[in-house]
């Protein structure tokens, strides 16, 4: 106790109110807080999970995964409730390309959308929470155009169960 007659304590994190009227939680203090964005993820290791090839790509050319064509091993999606939310693109030399992403399991290939560089050698699209599968992987293909050093990227949002 201090001089001041005033109990001293320090709250734990359950004790502690927290405002969610304004930011999409349920939560009513800060531990629910903690442990609800512990269970919500957006994974995006810096700068994302990335594919890409080097030289001049043409249409119809998957691009790689590390050195691997995509459409033979592709990024796992590792998530449940996965959703894709962003998408962008960058290359060597300005340029027109359409790039198809797709999820798949090996065998079948399920088109999940596509984006389209016009004129640039950037772009950078936001998607609307479309659903990814977890357990199947995800692979881009350069379907028309061709563009100059090539990468691709994407934001997955979900949770780790």
């Amino acid at each position: 106790m201090s001089g001041s007659g005033r109990d001293e304590f320090t709250p734990i994190a359950e004790q502690v109110p927290f405002d969610n009227s304004t930011n999409g939680f349920v939560s009513e203090d800060v531990q629910a807080a903690i442990e609800e964005i512990a269970n919500e993820v957006d994974t995006s290791a810096s700068p994302g999970f990335t594919w890409g090839s080097s030289g001049n790509v043409t249409a119809n050319s998957w691009l790689l995964n590390d050195t691997v064509p995509s459409n033979k091993a592709g990024r796992a999606i590792f998530l449940t409730t996965a959703t894709l939310e962003y998408v962008f693109v960058r290359c060597e030399l300005a340029s027109t390309f359409n790039i198809e992403v797709y999820e798949h399991d090996g065998t079948t290939f399920t088109l999940i959308t596509t984006v389209s560089i016009i004129a640039a050698r950037a772009g950078d699209f936001p998607i609307a929470s479309l659903p990814v599968t977890t357990g199947k992987e995800l692979s881009m293909k350069l379907v028309s155009g061709s563009a100059k050093n090539p990468v691709v990227g994407c934001v997955l949002k979900g949770s780790f169960s």
